[in-house]
């Protein structure tokens, strides 16, 4: 028997955060439990009326069910940093969703032949410490031609490189992760975040595709010191602050982050790490963010353009006006009716 459907199945039970039991209790004890076990290993095909039910119970379109599994994505190789504080079912969601949108992705780039190939390659750099993680960095912006200026739109600018970045709606609990499909790298972010903090968590994770680490070294750490490095190079840094300092003015950093769209804490962290302020100066602006809320409202409000990844949702309307695709293929891979395709395709 074709084993896609039960794979399918188990998926969308682990997106939906339910176990076995809680698909049962969904279904209102209208197919037992031992159904769906054997329906999740592939012993038994359910009928049309019972496949409805599921796909309801599940909230899934019914072709889910039968589409092909057309990429090898090793679900293992997801990194989650808040992992202890989403939980295992949420994280298992989390991974299964993500494929789903993978998926998705690399279809419709295939329907339209519109693949751009990740060509970077730093396997050659062993990162020791706190400098090759610095020049891991300035390679990436030399590569990418992009010199000291300004990242206007990380999104686009990665995905203009290959990688696929796929945003998610999801709580506070939960930043970013990366893996690859195929050879194909993928970002994953959440929605939700400012826009300061997507940025960083981008590059955060493209460290991670990248960046090889000695033994012992912390590969975190080294990752927060390249994405601070890729959004703000070090030289137009101090070049800006100046070499010392021993009060900044929250203006200052204001502007820095209205053009490089950074955080106040990546600066300030930035500052101390090339020791334009003191140890103690860097504790004390935390203290202070501990005790003032007008200081800490101030110092974290979001000031550079929000960013989102629309790419997909470009190629399927691309496709959709070019009538490679129907209505219901572009439905099903946006995730929406019909009707909604309908109402949001605008033709020139």
């Amino acid at each position: 028997m074709d084993n896609t459907f039960a794979k399918r199945l188990v998926n969308a039970r682990k997106i939906r955060c339910m176990s076995q039991r809680d698909l049962c209790n969904a279904l209102q004890g209208q197919i037992s439990p031992a159904a769906i076990e054997k329906y999740e290993k592939g012993l038994m095909m359910p009928s049309s009326s019972v496949l409805i039910l599921l796909s309801k119970a599940l909230n899934m379109k019914l072709d889910y069910f039968f589409r092909p599994f057309t990429v090898a994505i090793d679900t293992s190789k997801f990194e989650f940093r808040k992992k202890s504080k989403m939980g295992a079912k949420k994280v298992e969601s989390v991974k299964y969703m993500v494929c789903t949108e993978i998926e998705k992705y690399i279809e419709i780039e295939s329907i339209l032949s519109n693949n751009t190939t990740f060509t970077l390659d730093y396997s050659n750099v062993l990162v020791e410490g706190e400098s090759e993680a610095k020049l891991l960095a300035k390679r990436l912006r030399d590569d990418l031609k992009i010199g000291s200026d300004a990242i206007v739109s990380a999104v686009e600018l990665l995905e203009s490189c290959g990688v696929k970045i796929i945003e998610i709606d999801y709580d506070d609990n939960f930043s970013g992760t990366c893996n690859t499909a195929g050879d194909i790298p993928v970002i994953v972010i959440n929605k939700n975040m400012t826009s300061e903090r997507k940025r960083i968590t981008i590059f955060h994770e493209l460290g991670h595709l990248l960046m090889h680490c000695a033994d012992g070294v912390d590969k975190e750490k080294m990752c927060n010191i390249f994405a601070n490095e890729v959004l703000v190079p070090s030289d137009k840094f101090t070049s800006i602050i100046g070499e010392s300092r021993h009060d900044i003015a929250l203006i200052e950093l204001q502007a820095i982050q209205r053009e490089y769209g950074i955080s106040i804490d990546a600066l300030m962290t930035k500052a101390a790490q090339l020791n334009v302020i003191t140890q103690r100066r860097y504790i004390s602006y935390y203290k202070k963010k501990n005790v003032l809320q007008s200081f800490k409202d101030a110092v974290e409000a979001s000031l550079y353009p929000m960013e989102h990844t629309n790419r997909f949702e470009r190629l399927v309307h691309r496709a959709l006006a070019s009538e490679v695709i129907s209505f219901s293929k572009a439905a099903a891979l946006l995730d929406k009716s019909v009707n909604e395709v309908r109402n949001t395709l605008t033709l020139m």
